[in-house]
């Protein structure tokens, strides 16, 4: 990381400067060394900081999305372009030229549960030229990923837990937590303190899972219990059947009509391609004909196996903005429920 960077950073619980202390360096960056204050002492190894404590890095579901990141080094390359613009629709940024224009008056940029960095590296790339981005995860196999690509030298990378980042309080223009606050101990809690790291006027992009039908909901919580505490081998062998099952009635290329809601079931009418009325109602198969078999695999995988994994209705959800809050889009769809947010 880079000097300048460094200097941002405080520490993540007292707020207090951090001294550093230079163990290896090159011409742009800090490769190794030690970050101090008020007796603690943290890290830095290949170039990025260490905050994330003993007891995060142990966490089921930290494990088990490091074990993911470790299997599938090139899942971002593979999905980029899916998600990407999956993102720009639930945000209603347009484009490329509409995430530019929403990020150009944004100076301190936070990726909340950064991955692979796929929105990290969009944010950098589009971002203006002395914003700074920094991608914050626990998993450390993630950023360890994310580091060996060329779009890591735009990005600030940050080993820590997005409920104890160490920066002060209204730092950031802009924060964006897509598709991981449900991951955490306690969503509504962590919103709540990356709530406290935004700039009053400055915006917030978060994702969270909606709740799905009645026998999707059984389903989901009846295979997580009893693949949570599985090797991820076995996990991966045992999602295999789910990744077929998507692929098979995916393959029908033929659909279903229901006549009426069945308000019971939580199922509404209408017409539905067969495999994604399965995906939706009954179990989480997912299947996508542009990716690989074990691409779908692991998104099958990274839905069952984490013991996080909390599902919200679009009210309950909307209940997070009521107050503090101007929200500036909103979209719900079967997957998941996307709000972009002012801080008033």
């Amino acid at each position: 990381m880079q000097r300048a960077s460094l200097d941002l950073l405080v520490h993540p619980d007292t707020y207090s400067p951090l001294e550093l202390t230079v163990s290896e360096a090159d011409e742009q960056t800090i490769v190794a060394g030690e970050l101090e204050a008020d007796g603690a002492t943290f890290s830095i190894r290949d170039g990025i900081p260490r905050f994330v404590s003993e007891d995060v890095a142990e966490d089921q579901t930290v494990k088990s999305f490091g074990q993911k990141w470790e299997k599938h080094r090139y899942y971002r390359s593979h999905t980029e372009d899916f998600y990407t613009d999956w993102y720009l629709q639930r945000y209603q940024l347009g484009d490329s030229e509409g995430l530019k224009k929403f990020l150009s008056d944004k100076k301190y940029v936070l990726d909340a549960g950064t991955g692979a960095g796929r929105d990290s590296a969009n944010f950098a790339a589009h971002a203006p030229a002395d914003a700074k981005v920094f991608g914050v995860d626990t998993s450390w196999a993630a950023l360890s990923a994310f580091k060996t690509q060329d779009a890591a030298e735009h990005v600030s990378l940050i080993h820590a837990d997005v409920n104890r980042l160490p920066f002060p309080d209204e730092f950031f223009d802009f924060i964006n937590c897509d598709q991981v606050i449900h991951h955490t101990p306690d969503p509504p809690v962590t919103f709540a303190n990356l709530r406290k790291k935004l700039k009053t006027g400055g915006e917030v992009c978060c994702y969270v899972y909606k709740k799905k039908a009645v026998i999707r909901e059984f389903v989901d919580d009846y295979v997580r219990e009893r693949i949570s505490d599985m090797p991820i081998e076995q996990a991966l062998e045992l999602c295999e059947g789910f990744t077929k099952l998507g692929k098979a009635f995916a393959d029908l290329e033929t659909t279903v009509e229901l006549e009426d809601d069945i308000p019971i079931l939580g199922i509404k009418k209408g017409t539905f391609d067969v495999q994604r009325f399965l995906h939706w109602n009954v179990m989480k198969c997912f299947w996508n004909d542009d990716f690989d078999f074990f691409t779908n695999n692991i998104i099958n995988f990274d839905w069952y196996h984490p013991i996080y994994c909390f599902r919200y209705t679009p009210e309950e959800f909307r209940a997070w903005f009521d107050a503090g809050w101007e929200v500036l889009s909103w979209n719900v769809q079967d997957a998941g429920i996307s709000c972009r947010a002012r801080k008033t």
